[in-house]
């Protein structure tokens, strides 16, 4: 049987599970009217509680395939995604920060107050075209959206 994670896996790739009755619901398998089974909001990525944990910013000149695959990388993790332009007003409901690009960590720094700042996880990388072309960043990169769902996940244990 697979659990959360291997269920969670295998939405994101669009792989439907079809999990027996007896075991979904604990309903007879026998039962012909009993619902068929669904998979837990978590197991598709679909958390509607953490609709905005991280928000990527500074991805308008990233590849395309880079940017789903950072998406998708933090999706793997438990982390619910969205990409913004760069602005304040679009980081104010955000738990997490994904900023692409020194240069536009600090213009956000300078635009944030100061006990905003504090309050927000972030995650600074370099420019997403250099990111995209280098593996070691991409790696340092996948080790802080880890180090960020760890965080996320004790907070919420801790709630």
């Amino acid at each position: 049987m697979l659990d959360e994670y291997g269920l969670r896996l295998l939405a994101e790739i669009g792989v439907e599970v079809y999990l027996p009755r007896a075991i979904a619901g604990g309903q007879a398998a026998s039962d012909p009217t009993a619902p068929a089974p669904t998979l837990p909001e978590t197991a598709t990525g679909h958390d509607p509680v953490a609709a905005s944990d991280i928000l990527i910013l500074g991805h308008e000149d990233a590849p395309p395939r880079f940017l789903a695959d950072l998406q998708r990388a933090c999706r793997l993790t438990g982390l619910a995604v969205q990409t913004s332009h760069a602005d304040v007003g679009a980081i104010a409901g955000a738990r997490g920060l994904i900023v692409l690009g020194e240069r536009l960590a600090r213009e956000l720094g300078a635009a944030l107050p100061a006990q905003r700042q504090n309050e927000i996880a972030w995650v600074v990388a370099a420019a997403a075209t250099t990111l995209a072309g280098d593996a070691a960043a991409k790696q340092a990169l996948w080790g802080e959206i880890k180090r960020l769902a760890r965080q996320f996940a004790r907070a919420a244990r801790s709630d």
